[in-house]
């Protein structure tokens, strides 16, 4: 098992069983594969607040998000190259006609030759979602199977085993992999979601009505949180307060000659109506 944190650099040796092991930067690299009996798994464990990049020995690459791992062989043997994650991860998968790709996803299994697509199956969360970016896959769940083409999510509901296909733009679910976020008419509520994993953040809503303000737009990643929600802060009819890991989120309150002139507006424009 191996532990990784934004400091890591070399992380392995080659030994017998394995092919040579490299650490470049935040990318793990396993050497071509090599013809032996025995095979040797391990799995990378990402902390929150982090990212690491990992290709593996067949040459598919794996870039996880904060808070996720991956278990995997350091060579593929068999019929199928299959690999377990936990949390998010986007696949650009070597094309291997001979034996399909597999990504084990808690409640679903995704099978591809090979393509590029997101998985995203944080254990806390109630749904597990594939978004394909390139290629065909086959997403199998317990009551069926769907194929899915680019440009298209599946989501997967665990409480009722149902799962939902939809057209989407794939930039939103995958931005994350290039150091933004996209979002496009999405909800405080799915966003402070996904930014507590990778700021490590507890969020707290003062106001209920606080999590269905939508935003759309695109933002860099920042290392400070407080930087990133002011920029929501400043477009949005919302306040954050931070303090320590905790936000709380309210709703901004309108200053009383603002509501007395939008109140007027409404008449004026029902007075002309009338007319």
């Amino acid at each position: 098992m191996v532990h990784l944190d934004s400091t890591t650099q070399v992380v392995l040796a080659a030994d017998s069983l394995n092919p040579r092991v490299m650490s470049d930067g935040s990318t793990l690299i396993y050497g071509a594969e090599e013809k032996n009996e025995q095979v040797e798994y391990h799995t990378i464990r990402v902390p929150r607040g982090g990212e690491y990049n990992l290709q593996l020995a067949d040459g598919s690459k794996v870039y996880l998000n904060a808070g996720s791992s991956l278990r995997y062989p350091v060579r593929f043997t068999g019929e199928r190259r299959e690999v377990v994650l936990t949390g998010e991860g986007y696949f650009e998968v070597a094309k291997d006609t001979a034996r399909p790709f597999v990504v084990k996803a808690g409640e679903i299994d995704v099978r591809v030759l090979g393509t590029a697509f997101n998985v995203n199956a944080y254990p806390e969360r109630g749904t597990v979602a594939t978004t394909l970016v390139e290629g065909s896959v086959q997403v199998n769940y317990k009551a069926g199977q769907q194929v899915i083409r680019p440009g298209m999510q599946l989501v997967y509901d665990k409480q009722n085993g149902k799962a939902e296909v939809s057209a989407v733009d794939t930039e939103v679910y995958t931005s994350w992999k290039d150091g933004y976020y996209k979002f496009r008419q999405t909800t405080l509520e799915e966003i402070m979601e996904t930014l507590s994993v990778w700021y490590g953040l507890n969020v707290f809503y003062v106001n209920e009505s606080a999590k269905q303000v939508e935003f759309t737009g695109k933002v860099k990643r920042y290392e400070d949180a407080r930087m990133l929600l002011d920029k929501f802060e400043q477009t949005g009819d919302v306040v954050f307060d931070i303090k320590g890991n905790n936000v709380f989120i309210t709703i901004k309150q309108k200053k009383p000659f603002a509501r007395e002139w939008n109140s007027f507006l409404v008449k004026a424009r029902g007075m002309v109506w009338q007319s």
